[in-house]
């Protein structure tokens, strides 16, 4: 039996009891980040392509989703490449439908760079 997993690429997810072999190579291999009380995390640091083929093979089907750069909420809902878009090979700094279609969008993407850059 496969199960469906949705994640948000670079927030908290849970997984059902994986077999030490598995979860070593999601974070030790895959660079998938843990922590015992909030589970795992696709981050910068993580091997997409390969942490999702070792789920796979655990039987676990994922089903990734961007945040929107802008403002951090999932950028995939009413995208309109979703259906051909890649998400373990794109960039994470996607923009979401809110944001996309503004003629302002430049400015803002600089500015929430800027103050990332700060903090």
């Amino acid at each position: 039996m496969v199960e469906r997993k949705s994640v948000l690429v670079g927030g908290w997810f849970d997984l059902p009891r994986l077999g030490a072999d598995v979860w070593s190579t999601l974070v030790r291999k895959n660079g998938v980040a843990y922590d015992k009380s909030m589970g795992f995390k696709l981050d910068a640091g993580t091997d997409i392509p390969s942490a999702v083929r070792t789920l796979r093979s655990a039987g676990i089907e994922v089903e990734l989703s961007l945040r929107c750069f802008i403002c951090g909420k999932s950028a995939c809902p009413g995208c309109p490449y979703v259906g051909s878009c890649d998400r373990t090979s794109v960039s994470t700094q996607c923009l979401c439908a809110d944001h996309s279609p503004e003629k302002g969008v430049f400015a803002l993407y600089s500015k929430t760079f800027e103050d990332n850059l700060k903090s």
